[in-house]
C-alpha cells in the first residue's frame, strides 16, 4: 500500500535526474527518496548555523542590535583569526592555553576509554558466572543521560562531602582535601568523567571484535609456544586493528569537540587548567560579546576536526581494512 501511494504521488512529480543517484538500483533509489526529509531537516538544522558562524567570523558586532550586523563598515576580513593567534593579544593568550589544555584532555580521555574499554572487553571475552549481567551494568554510564552522570560526578569531587576525598583519606593517599573542580585538578576530573561516560561504547565495540576473530588463531599461536601475552600481542591487538580504528577517531573527535562534560563539572568560568576550548568559545560568545571572535574560534574548529577526521580516516581507518576501503 505505501509503495502504490509512493507510485501514485510520484507520477504527478516532475522527473530529476541526478547522475549518482540515477545510476544507483530502483530499491536504493526508493530508499534515498524515503530518507531524503530527514536530511534535509538534518542540513537545515546543522547546516544553516555552520554557514552563519563561518560569515560571523568576518564581522564585528557593535551591538546585540540585529540591525547592526552584517553592515560593510563592521567587515573586518580575517582580523578575528589573526587576533587568535597572535599570542600578545588576550584572546590569544585565552586560546594557546586552552587548546594546550584540550589536547591533554583529548589524550588522556581517549587512552584511558580505550585502555579501560579494552580491559573490560577481554574480561567479558571470558566465561563466568553473571556475564550476562556485568555486560548489561557496564552499558549504565553509557545509556544514563549524561547530565544525571556528569551531576553525580561533581558530588562525589566536592572538596568538603566528596566521596572521592573520603575514599583517598581512608587509603592513606591524603590528609586534607583535594579541591577537583578548582586549580589544577579541574584537568584530570574531567578526564576521569568522561573515561567513565564513554569507556562501554569502546568496550562493547572491542567485544564486538572479539568475536570475530578465528579461534584458529589463538590454537596456531598457542602451538608456537605463545602465552598469554604473546597472544594478546601477535593475534587481539592485530585482528582488532580495524575497529580500533574507528573506535579512536569517534572518541577523538567526541573529546575534542565535547561541551557537556567541562561545562557541568566545571561550570562557565573554569581555572585555566580545565579552560578547554568548548568552553572558551562559550565564554567569547556568551560571557565577553566577542561574537566575531567566537565564531571564528568555531570556525577553526570545525574546519581542524573535519581535516583530522579525513586524514585518520584515509591513514589509519582505511588501511586498517583489505583492500584500502570499508
Amino acid at each position: 500500500m505505501l509503495l502504490s501511494a509512493y507510485q501514485r504521488v510520484r507520477r504527478r512529480l516532475p522527473a530529476v535526474h541526478i547522475p549518482y543517484v540515477s545510476s544507483l538500483p530502483a530499491s536504493q533509489r526508493f530508499g534515498l527518496k524515503l530518507i531524503a526529509p530527514a536530511l534535509a531537516m538534518m542540513l537545515l538544522v546543522h547546516g544553516i548555523p555552520v554557514i552563519l558562524g563561518f560569515v560571523m567570523s568576518f564581522y564585528e558586532f557593535p551591538s546585540l542590535r540585529y540591525t547592526d550586523w552584517f553592515r560593510p563598515e563592521t567587515f573586518v576580513g580575517l582580523a578575528h583569526f589573526m587576533k587568535v593567534f597572535q599570542k600578545d593579544t588576550i584572546y590569544g593568550a585565552q586560546f594557546w592555553n586552552s587548546l594546550k589544555v584540550t589536547v591533554l584532555y583529548t589524550v588522556g580521555s581517549v587512552i584511558g576509554t580505550y585502555v579501560l574499554g579494552l580491559v573490560t572487553a577481554l574480561t567479558l571475552d571470558k566465561q563466568f558466572r553473571g556475564k550476562l549481567v556485568a555486560r548489561t551494568v557496564i552499558l549504565l554510564p553509557y545509556v544514563t543521560p549524561v547530565v544525571v552522570t556528569l551531576l553525580t560526578w561533581r558530588m562525589m569531587f566536592r572538596s568538603d562531602t566528596g566521596v572521592i576525598n573520603a575514599l583517598l583519606r581512608q587509603a592513606g593517599l591524603i590528609e586534607g582535601s583535594l579541591f577537583w573542580l578548582l586549580g589544577p585538578n579541574s584537568l584530570y576530573a574531567i578526564i576521569i568523567a568522561n573515561v567513565w561516560r564513554n569507556f562501554p561504547y569502546a568496550a562493547i565495540m572491542l567485544y564486538a571484535g572479539l568475536q570475530s576473530i578465528p579461534e584458529q588463531l589463538y590454537e596456531a599461536a598457542e602451538i608456537d609456544g605463545a602465552g598469554r601475552w604473546g597472544k594478546l600481542r601477535y593475534v587481539t591487538l592485530p585482528q582488532l586493528k580495524p575497529v580500533s580504528a574507528v573506535i579512536l577517531l569517534l572518541l577523538i573527535l567526541w573529546t575534542f569537540i565535547n561541551f557537556p562534560v567541562p561545562y557541568i563539572l566545571l561550570g562557565g568560568s573554569p581555572s585555566e587548567s580545565g579552560n578547554v576550548l568548548m568552553l572558551l568559545i562559550y565564554s567569547f560568545g556568551f560571557k565577553q560579546s566577542a561574537y566575531g571572535i567566537g565564531s571564528a574560534l568555531s570556525a577553526m574548529l570545525f574546519l581542524f576536526s573535519m581535516t583530522i577526521a579525513y586524514v585518520y580516516y584515509k591513514r589509519v581507518v582505511a588501511s586498517s581494512y583489505d583492500g584500502g576501503t570499508i
